[in-house]
């Protein structure tokens, strides 16, 4: 039984990856030929296309500064990455804006590859029939919305499920590096309790995390000003999002939609080692209910209100 079952869920998953994918790249194509509804031609990829004017106007000394030659229709989100992210999508900006479909089209084929990689290898891992539900689903979801706008989450999956991978294989240092790797996005720092909950590992084995993701920080201790131009990113309010507190914006940079990608395999492992019973179910009920309620909040100050007065 346990082979066609596998198979099934090999299927489905990468069904709906490459469906994704497909019906995107399908939207970004007729984009060309058909005038689409600003919220449907203006937000496609937008992520993406924002990075790569931030590689061709700003570079990696100026990387924190808000880009100053915008298209009227752009939203002014400066970098929230830590620097060395830089690095990492460097290779997409050999591809000048001329070439943008050509990099997109790249960076599709990334994230639907390494997402159905990373997918298969979780079913393969993990047992528990619901909780792998319940990860496909927000997994899915979080590819979807990261699919749309370009974004980087997918490889923030990737990473951390390769520092999970080389944790269980008892090789820490590299699954400190990997991990560090994933922190191109802080909140990719939310690893190290989940795995310490799970009792994957203990206290003292923290140094293998801890000591990689110092040393890329170490510029931030050498060149101050970038750490303080980091810090005023994070703090920046976004102009769109009408929240009903000041911390609505810094909460929605740190916790989006897109970013249930990765936070659902952040579940996978924490529910993976908890025993079946009442204490689970109830654990599990919590969990669920608080991520509902709290993107059911940011869909309303993000996506429903400004949507609201754009119409009006």
């Amino acid at each position: 039984m346990e082979g066609p079952r596998t198979h099934l869920a090999h299927l489905l998953l990468i069904g709906g990856c490459l469906t994704i994918v497909i019906l995107f790249t399908i939207i970004r194509i007729l984009n060309y030929y058909i005038e689409f509804p600003d919220l449907i031609a203006l937000s496609k990829d937008i992520d993406f296309k924002l990075l790569i004017l931030g590689y061709e106007q700003n570079g990696l000394i100026d990387f924190y500064i808000p880009l100053e030659e915008l298209p009227s229709w752009m939203p002014e989100w400066p970098p929230y990455y830590l620097y060395f992210w830089y690095f990492i999508f460097l290779p997409m900006g050999w591809f000048t804006s001329e070439f943008l479909p050509i990099s997109l089209l790249i960076w599709n084929v990334l994230s639907v590859g390494l997402v159905i990689f990373v997918g298969i290898r979780c079913y393969d891992r993990f047992e528990n029939e619901k909780d792998m539900l319940i990860f496909f689903t927000f997994m899915l979801v979080g590819y979807i919305i990261d699919c749309w706008y370009g974004n980087s989450n997918f490889l923030i999956f990737l990473f951390l499920y390769l520092s999970y991978d080389f944790l269980e294989k008892n090789k820490k240092w590299i699954s400190g590096i990997f991990f560090t790797l994933a922190t191109f996005k802080i909140n990719g720092f939310l690893f190290l309790p989940v795995i310490l909950l799970s009792k994957k590992i203990k206290f003292k084995d923290l140094i293998y995390y801890l000591i990689p993701f110092t040393i890329v920080c170490l510029p931030y201790v050498i060149f101050p000003d970038f750490l303080g131009q980091m810090l005023y990113n994070w703090a920046h309010s976004d102009v769109g999002i009408q929240g009903l507190t000041p911390l609505d914006s810094i909460f929605w940079k740190a916790l989006q939609p897109s970013h249930l990608m990765y936070m659902s395999f952040l579940y996978l492992i924490y529910f993976e080692h908890l025993e079946e019973g009442i204490r689970k179910m109830w654990i599990r009920r919590f969990v669920l209910t608080t991520i509902f309620t709290y993107y059911a909040y940011t869909a309303v100050i993000v996506s429903i209100i400004p949507a609201i007065q754009m119409w009006l």
